[in-house]
This record gives C-alpha cells, sequence and structure tokens, in this order.
C-alpha cells in the first residue's frame, strides 16, 4: 500500500444543493429546502443520472415494506434478535470494514484485488460505493461546515435524506480532476466508466457492473437466508438490512453531537451504542481517520478491527495501519483528514 494520502477531496466533485452552502446562518436548510433538496436527487424524469438514487430510494422502501411484514407475521424473540443480529453484521463487515475503513480510507491493504472484488459482488447493501467515499472524504475536510454533504447542520431529515442527496454528482469537472477521482478508486476494483461515460452517467463505476453485482449479491444473501430458514429467512435478512440502513442514516446525523449535551452539537463523539454495534468510536476516528481500529481504549469494543486482524491471520490482508506503531504503512495522525 502507498504511503501517500488520497486526494484531497473537493466539495466541487458534489452539485451544490438546490438551498445553497448552508453556513452558520441559518445552521440549517428548512423542512420544505430539504425535501425540495431530497426530490431535485431523485428525479430521475428530468436528468437520467438521477436514476441510481431514485432506485435506491425504492430499494430502502421496499425493504422497509419488508421489516414490517416480517415482524407482523413472524414476530417472536427470535426473530427479532435475529434481525438484530443480521443488522451487526452487515453494519460491521460491509459498512465499518469495507465501506468506512477500506474505499474512504484505506486503512488495511488486501493481498489481491480479488479479495476486494469479493466484498464488491457480495455487498448486500445495494450502496455504490463512490456514493460512500467521494461524499464522506468531503465530509472529513468538510465536516459540519459548508460543502459538507451530511450531519446535523442539515437537521435529522436533511441527514437522514442525505443518502441520496450525496449521490448528485458534478459531471463538469474537467478531465484531468475526472482521472485523478477515478484513480482515488482503484483499489476497490471497479468497473470504471470513461471520462465521456461519466460525463452522461455522472457515475464513476460502469452502470451495467453496478447492477449486475447488486443483483448477485442480492441473490446471494436470498439463497443463504432460504437454505438457513426458507422464506422467514430471506425476509429476515433483507429485514436486517433495513435495520442497518435506517440506523446508519440516523448516525450521519447523531454521530456529531452529543444526544445528552455533554458535547457541542457538530463535534464528532464516541457514542457506546455506535461503538459496540459496529466499531464506530466516531470521535476517536476523526482524529486518526486512516487507522484500522477506532476503539482505542481497553473498553471500546471494535469487531471490525477483529476482522481485519482475522482477515489479516488469513493472509487476505498484507497490512493494516495501527496504532501500535507496528505497522509499516503511515499512521493515520501523519495524514491530512481528507483521506
Amino acid at each position: 500500500m502507498s504511503n501517500e494520502p488520497t486526494p484531497q477531496a473537493k466539495p466541487g466533485w458534489l452539485v451544490t444543493p438546490t438551498y445553497g452552502r448552508v453556513g452558520p446562518s441559518p445552521l440549517r436548510p428548512t423542512l420544505k429546502e430539504v425535501l425540495v433538496e431530497w426530490f431535485d436527487a431523485i428525479s430521475f424524469w428530468k436528468d437520467a443520472t438521477r436514476l441510481p438514487p431514485a432506485l435506491y430510494a425504492l430499494y430502502h422502501l421496499a425493504t422497509f415494506a419488508v421489516f414490517v411484514y416480517f415482524l407482523i407475521h413472524f414476530f417472536s424473540v427470535v426473530a427479532v434478535l435475529s434481525v438484530v443480529g443480521i443488522g451487526v453484521f452487515v453494519g460491521s463487515v460491509y459498512n465499518t470494514v469495507w465501506y468506512h475503513r477500506y474505499c474512504s480510507h484505506q486503512a488495511f491493504k488486501f493481498r489481491s484485488v480479488w479479495f476486494a472484488r469479493l466484498f464488491l459482488w457480495t455487498n448486500p447493501i445495494s450502496f455504490r460505493e463512490e456514493s460512500y467515499v467521494i461524499p464522506h472524504r468531503i465530509h472529513h475536510s468538510k465536516s459540519d461546515e459548508p460543502g459538507d454533504p451530511y450531519g446535523p447542520h442539515l437537521g435529522w431529515l436533511g441527514s437522514y435524506l442525505a443518502t441520496e442527496t450525496q449521490q448528485k454528482m458534478n459531471r463538469n469537472i474537467s478531465s484531468a480532476e475526472y482521472d485523478r477521482l477515478a484513480r482515488s478508486l482503484d483499489h476497490i476494483g471497479l468497473v470504471k466508466n470513461s471520462y465521456e461515460q461519466f460525463q452522461r452517467t455522472g457515475s464513476v463505476e460502469n452502470i451495467w457492473h453496478y447492477g449486475a453485482r447488486a443483483l448477485v449479491a442480492n441473490l446471494f444473501w436470498s439463497a443463504v437466508g432460504y437454505a438457513i430458514a426458507g422464506w422467514p429467512g430471506v425476509l429476515a435478512f433483507i429485514s436486517g438490512v433495513f435495520l442497518f440502513t435506517f440506523v446508519v442514516r440516523d448516525f450521519n446525523f447523531r454521530g456529531h453531537g452529543s444526544l445528552f449535551g455533554t458535547k457541542k452539537r457538530g463535534m464528532p463523539v464516541n457514542q457506546v451504542i455506535y461503538g459496540i454495534i459496529a466499531g464506530e468510536w466516531h470521535e476517536n476516528h476523526h482524529a486518526h481517520p486512516r487507522l484500522a481500529r477506532s476503539g482505542l481504549v481497553w473498553w471500546q469494543v471494535d469487531l471490525p478491527y477483529w476482522i481485519i486482524k482475522l482477515m489479516r491471520a488469513c493472509g487476505m490482508v498484507t497490512q493494516y495501519n495501527s496504532p501500535d506503531g507496528s505497522s509499516p504503512l503511515k499512521l493515520a495522525q501523519t495524514d491530512p483528514v481528507a483521506t
């Protein structure tokens, strides 16, 4: 793994929101401005590049419907624990290990890009990696400032709906800027568009490649669920995916600022529930964004870190950024927060 940091994140990679850049006055957009921005983000009838966020919003609603149906028809302690367990699995493995520590921050290195593609083609969340990585890098460089694509400055609903609004890519960036941006995603193993294709689709990843792998991942996990428990197993897995996506959308708001007022709103905080269920000790992460470990004291459970260590023991991972200096990789505190 190179010690060079990933490119400085630029708010200009995303389209400016319809309400403009939210500054300190007013602190957040109004409810009407939030809804107008969200409808603009999914308006595929006006702009074909808005189809992926529109389909993802539909997917989120569909998983919610399955979640409600499953709990009504199969409610039991075992059913609830199964859904929660699946949500924790998806959050720890595919959100924290894959999206967050690998795709966004390159906190560890796979022995082969084919191991990255294994995650890519089994990712049940079906959210485009570039739509996570690019806004997340901007979030680190402009945290809770004008240009930050999500966070408490948008209000709870604005941050919840930012999953769609942060997918509005600026197709007018130069060819050189696009090449630089696309190279920063090489480690993920995507089939990428040319600059001309990007200008037409607003996507770095080839849309057909994305559609194929999302379909394969959902069929794979549905087959696993069916093999374990029949159709209730399929419904349980989909319900777990919804629970995770709800929690992570909520975390985009609550991860900065305490529910109990112990920290100023806008500051990243270590919240126990998110730390335990997905290793998201957020204050630690913002202080050391490239570390493979966010739980930095003994009581801060960090399951994703132990998953990375297990992959290292199995030979899938060759190196990871360690807070104890045992890795030859450059530590997070020496890299700019935009990584």
